[in-house]
């Protein structure tokens, strides 16, 4: 096509398509890294010049300029193949330029005034998206090559580069404000150079004139959106910390301070109206000797019943015994009922200060994560770049919340490289699994490859859940099963009793833990915080036990929580495995010990969580009824299994989950 339309020379399209074959071969051996193309194709243009035997100024000139040509392409590449904005980095800006002037200088044997109009259209472009700094070193290189070419385009290349002076003094935003300094500006060109106002004027009048009714807008933010994101993280992040700081002075409210002594209180009312006009009191309270025996029994009888030798002590040494016994016999029964609130006041100002702490932890917490944020495509390239991989290209696109792309550009790579260093490092970084889903080297010849990696769940969880009440008012065990990212949650509660209130209870336990997971809140928080809630509710009246279980469905790795809560089983090829903890039922004591195990689930692995009123002997109930189970699903299995212990006694609630874990 070259040869028939634009009558190009046969040695130099016999060049060309060596240079390609050459290129071919290397792809398809895979045999050379990108950074050695240019030499490659300098050699071959080398080779070139010296055959048509020019002169060796002008050889080493066309070699160098071959050489310069063939990095800036290269340079290149990433923007090619994924066209993407964020690419069009400065550097990039600048090659593009240099290629976008070289193919109108292309133009030059056809038409050289189209040529002048579009290099002068080109410019004012780059002027009104204020790329004035990345068009100049373009410019200059393009004015070279057209002086190389021939030295009379001197006039030509001036009366583009004089007038850009004048843009770089008067800032110019709008379309029209650019054409009319344009105009202006080529004022001085008579003063300079041979200024031919025919032909100069058209070229001018003509390219201003095309630029204005150009339909092209410039959307240019006060700040870039990378900037927005973070002074909004900073804004964020401030009010967490000044809740940080109020939750902070609120705990500080609730330290733990040594409780008054209120027992000399009380010897003080008893001395008032028993010993304040005795007339031996000066002895029993004789300031230099300390305190009588008789005072400090005043301080005992408030604690304690007096013995046998206390009574006989009191009865020979005070001179009204009766009245003694009976003033500390009323007074024991005020102090006991003030020492008995104040203990109930100092376990929930415990708790009030341990749920404080708690709440003041969440929030440091996540002022962390905002400060470091999520791994972005900056945090991994980073990261790869330390392992000296030449990532020119990556993009991270959300399908979910749970399932996302990362597509990638890199040179100087194999398949092989990608597949066995590139991809576990980057799993490794991430702890995620990602699957290749497009693996290209569509300009291997470049030494480029294209990577799409998925990350996405693995797993999904068949389910099935079966409950009999005891009453028929409500059952007091209570369900929950919700997602979060790549995670399912299933729990079970049951509340202490029977009936409407154990019903009400355990609801609101898994209610409340559901909200606080699904808020970000970690899982030994959350424990920790329905336990403090639930005690300082009805003052250790209401408990309930606690089975939850986290799958992690890209890996299977489940996570159990189980407090108060009777053993789950693992179902696998006929083995059973039991998971259980000893611990008490949440709202009890506070803080909870945190008692979590983790088990990796297999794909068909079949997990049974009971109530305590299901069955005493769960294990052996499984093992003699694991024959009926066969691919029924969860949900068939669960009324199966209710069926078979209802015709047992039952007395309690009872409630059954059989969850599966399938393979996607």
């Amino acid at each position: 096509m070259g040869m028939i339309f634009l009558q190009v020379p046969y040695d130099i399209l016999l060049v060309s398509v060596i240079a390609f074959l050459i290129l071919e071969f290397c792809l398809l051996f895979q045999s050379m890294k990108s950074r050695y193309v240019p030499y490659l194709l300098t050699l071959i243009g080398g080779i070139y010049y010296a055959y048509i035997q020019i002169d060796l100024l002008s050889t080493l000139l066309l070699t160098i300029l071959t050489y310069i040509n063939t990095m800036i392409f290269t340079s290149l590449t990433p923007l090619f193949i994924h066209g993407e904005s964020d690419l069009l980095t400065h550097e990039r800006m600048k090659s593009l330029t240099v290629i976008i002037l070289i193919c109108m200088m292309g133009l030059i044997p056809y038409s050289f005034i189209s040529t002048m109009i579009l290099i002068r259209i080109f410019i004012l472009i780059m002027i009104y998206h204020e790329c004035l700094d990345d068009l100049l070193p373009g410019l200059f290189y393009g004015s070279m090559l057209m002086l190389l070419m021939n030295l009379n385009y001197k006039d030509d290349i001036l009366s583009f580069l004089l007038p850009l002076f004048f843009f770089y003094m008067i800032q110019c935003h709008k379309k029209a404000t650019i054409v009319s300094l344009y105009f202006v500006s080529h004022l001085i060109l008579p003063f300079f150079l041979d200024f031919q106002y025919t032909y100069h004027g058209f070229i001018v009048v003509v390219s201003g004139l095309i630029f204005l009714i150009l339909p092209i807008r410039s959307y240019q933010p006060v700040l870039s959106s990378s900037y927005q994101e973070m002074t909004f993280k900073q804004q964020l992040s401030k009010q967490v910390d000044s809740f940080c700081r109020l939750f902070e002075q609120m705990t500080a409210l609730f330290t733990k301070a040594p409780a008054p002594n209120r027992s000399l209180e009380y010897v003080g009312y008893i001395y008032e109206d028993m010993c304040q006009n005795c007339s031996s009191q000066t002895t029993c309270f004789h300031k230099k000797y300390g305190p009588h025996r008789l005072v400090k029994l005043m301080n005992k009888g408030l604690k304690d019943h007096y013995s046998e030798a206390d009574e006989d002590f009191i009865h020979q040494y005070c001179l009204n015994p009766e009245k003694y016994l009976t003033l500390v016999e009323q007074y024991r029964k005020d102090y006991r009922k003030i020492r008995r609130v104040q203990e109930e006041y100092k376990v929930m100002k415990n708790d009030l200060y341990h749920q404080f702490s708690l709440l003041n932890h969440v929030f440091h917490q996540f002022s962390h994560q905002l400060e470091i944020g999520h791994i972005e495509e900056k945090h991994i390239l980073e990261h790869m770049e330390g392992y000296h991989f030449q990532v020119t290209h990556l993009k991270k696109y959300y399908e979910s919340q749970s399932v996302y792309y990362l597509e990638i550009g890199l040179y100087d790579t194999t398949k092989e490289e990608i597949e066995n260093e590139f991809i576990p490092i980057l799993e490794a970084y991430l702890n995620e699994t990602l699957d290749i889903e497009v693996m290209k080297t569509p300009m291997h010849q470049l030494g480029y490859a294209y990577l799409v990696l998925k990350h996405h769940t693995r797993y999904f969880v068949q389910y099935g859940v079966c409950q009999c009440a005891k009453e028929s008012i409500a059952c007091g065990d209570s369900y929950i099963m919700f997602s979060m990212n790549e995670n399912d949650y299933f729990a079970l509660s049951d509340g202490m009793g029977q009936g409407q209130k154990a019903s009400d209870d355990s609801k609101l336990t898994l209610d409340v833990m559901k909200q606080l997971i699904m808020n970000g809140i970690s899982l030994n928080d959350t424990i920790q915080s329905v336990n403090a809630l639930l005690k300082i509710k009805n003052r250790n009246d209401m408990f309930t036990t606690m089975d939850m279980m986290e799958i992690n469905l890209v890996s299977g790795v489940t996570t159990f929580m189980k407090y108060g809560a009777c053993p789950t089983f693992i179902l696998r090829d006929h083995e059973i495995i039991e998971v259980e903890s000893k611990t008490l039922p949440m709202g009890i004591v506070s803080p909870l010990e945190t008692m979590i195990q983790k088990q990796t689930l297999r794909e068909n692995d079949m997990i049974f969580m009971v109530s305590d009123g299901f069955s005493t002997h769960f294990y052996d109930f499984l093992k003699e009824n694991e024959y009926l189970i066969g691919d029924d699903h969860p949900k068939d299995i669960a009324h199966l299994f209710m069926s078979l212990a209802n015709d047992e006694q039952r007395n309690d609630d009872m409630t059954i989950m059989v969850l599966k874990l399938c393979k996607q």
